[in-house]
Order: C-alpha cells, then structure tokens, then sequence
C-alpha cells in the first residue's frame, strides 16, 4: 500500500523531473542556430502519363558547432507563383559541423502543373534576350532532426532559374 508521503514524494519528484526535461528541451532548441538551405540542382527523372518526377538536389549548410543528423526533409515547390511540385526525402545524413552536404530529394509533379508552368514560362522564350524572363521558384520544407525529440526546422529558399541558360544548352 503507498502511503500518503510517498504519493506526495511521487507527486512533487514527477513534477520536477517534467520541468527538468522541459528546460532541456528549450535549452537544446534555444543553442541551435537554423540551418540554410538553398536549391543546388533540379532534374527530371521520370516522366509518367499523369505526373513528373523530379530529382532536386538541397545544399544544407550546418553553422552549428556541433554536427546535425537529418533524418528527413518535406519540401514544396512553387514556380513562378504557382504550386509546383512536392517531395519528400528519408535519408539519413550527417553534416559536419559549420559545414554543408547535398540532399537529394525527390519530388513529384502532376502533369497538369507541369504544362501550365512550361507554357507560361514558353511565353517569353521568342522575346529578345533582355525581355526573357526567368523562372522564379521559392522552395519552402522542413528538415526533421535524428537526435532531437520530433524537431522539424523550417526552411524557405527563393532564386531564378534563367531561360536563357536551360533552353540554349546544348
């Protein structure tokens, strides 16, 4: 039978192991500078009836001094103001500290996004070179930490993607 000091001893010793942890948890979340994220490389992989699958290659930079351990990233992409594409990547991957990495994600297109933003960006292609317009994309995500208890670290990237450069390649 517990006696009604252990049960107070029980009480008050939960109640201090509980802000124990949750002065950790901020402690931990407050020293942890945010990574940057930026997009290093874009790549069609499949084309399928209904969709694209696209490869696209994240540079995350650590100003950490400490390594972080990404246990996954979700990410969407806008171009040109419209929803793009989304992916989702599991890999388990360790950057070093104040250090950087690639991370390959995957993400997925339905074909419908896919001709729409290919014929608005096709409308300013015939243009002399200083009126072409480049493709703006913002990629927004967040990158889950492996050692953290369920942190997900916001992210969001914006830049231009030049036509001149993809459609004369040759």
């Amino acid at each position: 039978m517990i006696t009604p000091q252990q049960r107070y001893f029980s009480r008050h010793l939960s109640l201090v192991l509980g802000l124990v942890l949750l002065a950790g948890c901020a402690a931990v979340q407050s020293g942890l500078s945010t990574p940057k994220v930026s997009l290093a490389d874009l790549r069609i992989q499949t084309v399928r009836p209904l969709e694209t699958v696209f490869l696209v290659e994240l540079r995350i930079m650590n100003p950490n001094d400490f390594p972080l351990s990404i246990a996954g990233i979700t990410c969407d992409l806008e171009i040109n103001g419209r929803h793009f594409a989304s992916g989702i990547s599991d890999g388990q991957i360790r950057i070093p500290a104040f250090g950087a990495a690639t991370v390959p994600v995957t993400v997925y297109a339905s074909m419908v996004d896919v001709f729409s933003s290919a014929f608005k960006a096709l409308q300013g292609v015939n243009r002399p070179a200083p009126e072409a317009r480049p493709l703006r994309y913002v990629l927004k995500g967040k990158v889950r930490l492996a050692e953290s208890l369920n942190l997900s670290v916001p992210f969001s990237t914006a830049g231009e993607i030049p036509l001149t450069d993809t459609m004369h390649r040759p």
